[in-house]
């Protein structure tokens, strides 16, 4: 209707207005109204409209398309309609029936379930005990037959109401409002869950979660078996195609990367007047924490801080689940160590074993990131890997356009290649939801840099006729740091005296104890060793598995078998020197998803592997190089079995397997190397 202002958010037409404009609008327009219908729009529903053009022409078509999500009114902002704001269905109820009375209008409510609709009668006349309701109906949860419509049309024209509340939920009830168009007399309201917020059959969201963009969140928490699917398949897509349309909105604008060289202008402008590069790093986990990924980009940014002005997007220290109390009273703390300059994003403590309490930690870091995105200064290069998954390359994605800036997207693992082969999950919606979004920052990343030869096949199967830029940099360790030590090294043997290790051979899986690593499988087959005193077999770390394993040495007396805590950076070169062998392993079908990165620490040490990899795989290939370990395929436990019986079998070559294995990684797979590596490969 004339008067208003839109913004078009992925085709539908959005209207830009807040709550005191809208009850302006429709109170001064309420006869021209009439028999005309009014969506109250969100994620869930603006996503619907683009998948099904019939249903975006009735969202189009209505006299008005109200921004009840947060994130509508945000994108509407973000492209220049400061004024935008949030207008929720169930506080235009409230304002409109708090006027009524003064107003003299009639209302009828037609949807939800007879529950619901006893409740809400009970609590309007409580609450606004004026209010004129003229006519309350919960029709059969089936479709009306052509009788059985008319005669509902007729009994709420002969109620003669101002306003028809209707409350069939997304994407039914605008279908309905628009089928009846100009049949029905009053001006119809969509509002969804409306009524049970009125009635009080459903709780909403506190205020401030409203505000943070979280209701979608409470609203999964209260009831996850039903909007699992909508809210975290739907709000991802919403991203990756928000995104998408951005770049396409922005694709002629003159000073944008891609189509002006804007990024090559502003580092040859820098060099001419002796500045560095400046490179956004979105790391996910960093120093202290004992991720090795976090570790690993530590080590990365601190060595090129030298080269680039680096700024780095990491959550506090968090990565056992708890956050330190003296993170725990601002959204964003502001660091620097060594030259690197550090935003922490505070996100709740979790647990790893709870899938929903694991999702809102995520969550709240993608969330706070994209803000601390704009806290960070003009950036050149953004720099983010794969963690967590796909949301990680969304964040590069964001960070790029956002900051006019070169893309690298590091990718540590293939996501939801992986998921998917240890089959967390069956749902194929959320499967594909994940590979559009993932293949969409692959994309658009200006290069992609892969940690193994093997994830080569991986992206080509995912871009089969036309492959992103990318090159293959291997992970590594400081050599230098982690290096062998003798058995009677001071360090070596308290560690080895304080986890009863002494006088023991040690098989010992160091790392994230987690779900791609087959770990249950190798249980059942040390169930076998049981009875051997003379060994012991040591799980260092923890993860989303760690309390099943130990729940299964419990239950089977399994007394050499053994669980050792994270240990500290600085402590880490005495835990892999304790060990005669350590296993390295991957589930099978994580071949070209993922690279065990702690192989490097290992060799590093100078110790033998154990490993569990399939045929063709980077770690596999690197084992069988530089000969410093024996290797067999993942799957058969009686494979496993006899692999352990090798080991015991050969003691006297694994001291020359160990050392084999330091000196190929100190000639080909260096620290030293692999920082010179990216940086060639970042600046080119």
């Amino acid at each position: 209707m004339k008067g208003q202002k839109y913004c078009r958010i992925l085709g539908t037409r959005i209207n830009v207005t807040n709550m005191s404009d809208t009850i302006n609008y429709i109170t001064g327009h309420l006869e021209e109204l009439r028999g005309r219908y009014i969506c109250v729009s969100n994620v869930h529903t603006t996503v619907m409209a683009y998948k099904d053009p019939a249903y975006q022409k009735i969202q189009n078509h209505a006299a008005m398309a109200l921004p009840d999500g947060k994130p509508l009114s945000l994108v509407s902002k973000i492209r220049g309609h400061r004024s935008a704001d949030r207008v929720p269905g169930p506080d235009v109820m409230t304002e409109i029936f708090s006027i009524s009375g003064k107003m003299g209008y009639t209302h009828y409510f037609y949807g939800s379930s007879q529950h619901t609709i006893d409740c809400l009668k009970e609590t309007l006349k409580t609450k606004y005990p004026g209010l004129k309701v003229v006519g309350m109906v919960a029709p059969p949860f089936r479709e009306l037959t052509p009788e059985e419509d008319e005669a509902a049309v007729k009994a709420i024209n002969d109620a003669h109401p101002d306003f028809l509340w209707v409350g069939l939920g997304a994407p039914k009830q605008e279908v309905w409002m628009a089928a009846h168009e100009g049949r029905v007399n009053s001006l119809m309201l969509g509002v969804g869950a409306g009524f049970d917020f009125h009635a009080g059959t459903a709780k909403r969201a506190p205020s401030w979660v409203q505000e943070a963009y979280m209701e979608w969140l409470f609203r999964l928490i209260q009831n996850p078996r039903r909007l699992f699917k909508r809210y975290f398949q739907t709000n991802l897509e919403f991203i990756v195609l928000i995104v998408e349309e951005e770049i396409r909105r922005r694709a002629g604008v003159k000073d944008w990367c891609h189509s002006a060289g804007a990024v090559e202008e502003r580092l040859k402008a820098r060099t001419r007047a002796g500045k560095k590069p400046r490179m956004l790093i979105y790391a996910h986990y960093y120093y202290p924490d004992v991720a090795s990924t976090g570790q690993l980009l530590t080590e990365l940014a601190e060595s090129l801080a030298d080269k680039l002005e680096i700024t780095v997007i990491c959550v506090v220290p968090s990565y056992i689940g708890k956050v330190p109390g003296k993170y725990s009273d601002k959204a964003y703390y502001y660091e620097s160590r060594n030259g690197v300059k550090i935003i922490r994003v505070r996100v709740p403590s979790y647990t790893k074993k709870q899938v929903t309490s694991r999702l809102i930690n995520i969550t709240t870091y993608f969330r706070r990131a994209i803000f601390a995105t704009f806290r960070s200064g003009k950036q050149d290069y953004i720099f983010a890997i794969s963690q967590p998954p796909v949301f990680g390359g969304i964040l590069g994605v964001i960070g790029k356009f956002v900051k006019h800036a070169k893309f690298i997207y590091n990718i540590q693992d293939f996501n939801p290649e992986q998921v998917n082969a240890v089959e967390f999950t069956r749902s194929r919606a959320m499967i594909s939801t994940m590979m559009l979004a993932d293949k969409i920052s692959c994309r658009i990343a200006d290069k992609i840099v892969l940690v193994g030869r093997d994830m080569v096949d991986t992206l080509r199967a995912r871009f089969p006729k036309d492959l992103p830029p990318y090159c293959i940099i291997n992970n590594w360790i400081d050599e230098e740091e982690i290096t062998p030590l003798p058995a009677d090294d001071p360090g070596v043997v308290e560690f080895r005296e304080n986890h009863g290790l002494t006088g023991k051979f040690v098989f010992m899986y160091s790392g994230n104890i987690g779900l791609y690593y087959d770990l249950e499988k190798i249980m059942r087959v040390l169930l076998r060793f049981r009875g051997r005193n003379d060994i012991v077999f040591a799980f260092a770390g923890g993860g989303a598995i760690l309390d099943r394993l130990v729940e299964f040495r419990n239950t089977h007396h399994m007394d050499n078998v053994l669980f050792i805590p994270y240990q500290e950076k600085r402590r880490l070169i005495y835990s892999l020197n304790a060990a005669d062998i350590h296993w390295v392993v991957n589930a099978k079908g994580i071949k070209g998803v993922s690279v065990p990165s702690k192989l490097y620490g290992i060799m590093a040490a100078g110790k033998p592997v154990i490993g569990l990899l399939e045929e063709g795989t980077e770690a596999r290939m690197i084992i069988e190089d530089s000969k410093c370990g024996f290797v067999d395929d993942p799957g058969e436990e009686d494979s496993i079995e006899r692999l352990i019986r090798k080991v015991l079998d050969n003691r006297d070559t694994l001291a020359s397997m160990g050392m084999s294995g330091r000196e190929y990684l100190v000639k080909n797979l260096s620290k030293q190397k692999s920082i010179e590596r990216y940086f060639e490969e970042i600046t080119n």
